[in-house]
């Protein structure tokens, strides 16, 4: 059985559109500075990082908590590219 993916197809699609700019930024040495920060933002204003829940703020022990959760979760777009550099 696969796992399930944290990025929906059209996330993936996205994303998979960028790998030309990816690997330019690697040949750079810019992916740190540029690439990450720029298409990290660009994710997040596509889709923003939703609310927490009540369920996730009890698991977590505070709103603040659940959010940083949340958003670590969402941030997952740089290891995308990390994952499949090889590719």
């Amino acid at each position: 059985m696969t796992r399930k993916s944290w990025a929906t197809s059209e996330q993936r699609e996205w994303l998979e559109g960028r790998k030309g700019d990816f690997l330019e930024s690697k040949r750079n040495e810019t992916s740190a500075k540029e690439f990450f920060p720029n298409v990290c933002k660009d994710f997040r204003e596509i889709w923003p990082v939703p609310p927490v829940t009540n369920a996730e703020t009890s698991k977590a022990g505070s709103v603040d908590l659940a959010m940083k959760t949340k958003r670590d979760d969402y941030d997952r777009v740089c290891t995308y590219y990390l994952k499949r550099k090889k590719n």
